[in-house]
C-alpha cells in the first residue's frame, strides 16, 4: 500500500506519479487529509489533481482518507475513507448533513486560514424522481423493466392527468429535490409531455427523459430543445435485424439512431445510450462500441440483465469478467464515458478493483439515490423493486420510509460485504436479485463470491 498526506508538492506531481504506480503495479493508494493545516493548500485548488487521480482508478485502488464529503463532487464520494475516532473541524452548518456522523471534518485550523464557504452541507434528499408518467408503450421489448412491475398483466393503466402530474412537479421542487426524469412506458406517447417538461423547467429543475426514440422527429426534437437536459435512449444490438426481434418493431435501430442525431443537432446537452450487457453484447463489445462511439452520443451505460422471465436473461461471473476487462480496454482506447450503470457486485470480478473502475455500483439502484413514481400512484425504490413506500405527493415521506432508510444505511448487506471497502459504491450488489434469488434481502447477490483482498506493497 502507498500511503501519503495531501501537500501542495504532491499534488503537482500526481500526475507522474500515477504513471509510475501503474508500472509498479501498486494495490492500494492512500491519500490521507493532515490533522492539522500547515503545508496543504485550501481543498478547492486540491480537487482538480485528486479528480484527475481517479481516472487511474483501473490500475489500482484510490482512497481518500478523511476528505470531507463536500469538498468532492457526488461520484468521487466513494473514494472517501474515514477514521472513526478522528476528531476535525465542522461547523454547526454540518449537523445538517447527511454525512456529519461519517465525515472526520476539515483539519485543524483550515477555517482559520482559509475561509468557511467550502462548507455544503449534502442534504438527506434523492438526487432525482422518476415519474412513469405513461404506461403505455409502442414497443414490446423483451426484457422490459415494466414487465416486472406495473405491467406484470399487461398495460391498460389510466394515466395520470396533467394536473396530477403537476401536484408531484410542485412536491419535488418543494422538497429541495434537484432532477425530474420522464419515463414510461414511452413518455412521448403523451400529448401534454412539452407542457410538464416546460412546467419543470420553470421550477427550475432539471428535466430528464426516457425515450425509445421512435417518436423523434425533426418537429419533436425542435420542441425539446432549450426544455430537456439529459435524454436516455436504448439500443440493444448494432445489428438491425436482431434490434428488430428484441423490440418487435421493424426497423426500429435507424429511428434511434435518427433520434440520437436529431437530438444533438437541437442542442440537448447530454444524449446517452443504454444497452443490456446480454452474453452476444459482451462477445462482440468492440464491435458495439465502435459503432455506438460512431454517433454523437456523450455516454454509453451497460445494464446487467435483470431477472424476471425465468433467468433468460443471466449472465455468468465469467461474463462479467470479460465484460469488465473490455470496457477498461474501451475506455483507455476510446477515451470515452462508457460504464456499468446498475447493480453488479464487485467481486464477480477477479479483481474487484477494476470492477470499481467500470462501474456506478449499486448507488442508482434499490432506492439508494432516487424512487421511482408508479402509474398505479403508488412510490418505489426502483422500477423493478415493486414495493410501494407511499404517495406520490408526499415525496419527503416516501425517502423517509422505514425500507427506505435500512437501504440507504446497508441493513440489508450481508455480513460479509461490510468489512468490504467497497460496500458503500457497490452496497452488496442488487438487492433486488438477492431477493429475488433467496427471497432474502439479506442473502448475497447471485453474482456475488466475497474474497479477501491481497496487496502489493510499496513505499513513496
Amino acid at each position: 500500500m502507498t500511503e501519503f498526506e495531501l501537500s501542495r508538492a504532491i499534488c503537482r506531481d500526481l500526475t507522474r506519479l500515477a504513471l509510475r504506480w501503474q508500472k509498479e503495479k501498486i494495490g492500494r493508494l492512500e491519500i490521507k487529509t493532515p490533522e492539522e493545516i500547515v503545508e496543504m493548500p485550501r481543498f478547492s485548488r486540491i480537487t482538480p489533481f485528486l479528480y484527475k487521480l481517479l481516472d487511474s482508478e483501473a490500475f489500482f485502488e484510490i482512497w481518500l482518507k478523511n476528505v470531507p464529503f463536500c469538498v468532492m463532487a457526488d461520484d468521487s464520494r466513494d473514494h472517501i475513507v474515514f477514521d472513526k475516532d478522528r476528531q476535525g473541524e465542522k461547523l454547526s452548518a454540518c449537523r445538517r448533513c447527511f454525512y456529519f456522523k461519517k465525515c472526520s471534518g476539515f483539519p485543524r485550523g483550515y477555517f482559520e486560514k482559509f475561509s468557511k464557504s467550502e462548507v455544503q452541507p449534502i442534504k438527506d434528499l434523492p438526487c432525482e424522481v422518476m415519474i412513469e408518467v405513461e404506461p403505455r408503450c409502442n414497443f414490446d421489448c423483451l426484457f422490459c423493466f415494466n414487465k416486472i412491475s406495473f405491467a406484470k398483466n399487461d398495460r391498460n393503466i389510466k394515466s395520470f392527468s396533467t394536473s396530477y402530474v403537476k401536484k408531484i412537479i410542485d412536491g419535488i421542487a418543494k422538497a429541495g429535490i434537484k432532477i425530474v426524469r420522464f419515463t414510461g412506458g414511452e413518455p412521448m406517447l403523451r400529448k401534454d409531455i412539452f407542457e410538464l417538461m416546460r412546467y419543470v423547467k420553470n421550477k427550475g429543475l432539471e428535466v430528464r427523459l426516457n425515450t425509445n426514440g421512435s417518436l423523434i422527429n425533426a418537429e419533436v426534437a425542435k420542441k425539446l430543445r432549450g426544455i430537456v437536459d439529459n435524454v436516455l435512449l436504448p439500443i440493444e444490438s448494432y445489428q438491425p435485424g436482431k434490434e428488430g426481434l428484441i423490440t418487435s418493431k421493424t426497423d426500429p435501430l435507424s429511428q434511434k439512431i435518427k433520434a440520437v442525431k436529431l437530438l444533438k443537432k437541437n442542442k440537448v446537452p447530454i444524449v446517452r445510450v443504454g444497452t443490456v450487457a446480454l452474453r452476444e453484447n459482451i462477445l462482440n463489445l468492440e464491435k458495439f462500441a465502435k459503432f455506438i462511439f460512431s454517433l454523437p452520443v456523450d455516454e454509453w451505460e451497460l445494464y446487467r440483465p435483470i431477472s424476471g422471465k425465468g433467468g433468460i436473461n443471466a449472465i455468468t461471473r465469467k461474463d462479467v469478467n470479460l465484460l469488465v476487462d473490455k470496457l477498461i480496454k474501451i475506455k483507455k482506447k476510446k477515451g470515452k464515458t462508457v460504464f456499468i450503470a446498475n447493480a453488479l457486485p464487485f467481486c464477480a470480478v477477479d479483481d474487484l478493483n477494476k470492477s470499481n473502475s467500470v462501474s456506478r455500483g449499486a448507488l442508482f439502484d434499490d432506492g439508494h439515490k432516487r424512487m421511482v413514481i408508479d402509474p398505479r400512484r403508488f412510490v418505489k425504490p426502483h422500477y423493478f423493486l415493486d414495493k410501494n413506500i407511499g404517495d406520490p405527493l408526499k415525496p419527503l415521506e416516501c425517502w423517509n420510509h422505514p425500507f427506505m432508510g435500512r437501504m440507504r444505511n446497508l441493513e440489508y448487506l450481508p455480513d460479509a460485504c461490510l468489512n468490504c471497502r467497497f460496500k458503500f459504491k457497490c452496497r452488496g450488489g442488487s438487492r433486488y436479485e438477492a431477493k429475488a434469488a433467496n427471497n432474502n434481502y439479506h442473502a448475497f447477490d447471485p453474482l456475488a463470491r466475497p474474497k479477501k483482498k491481497k496487496y502489493n506493497l510499496t513505499k513513496l
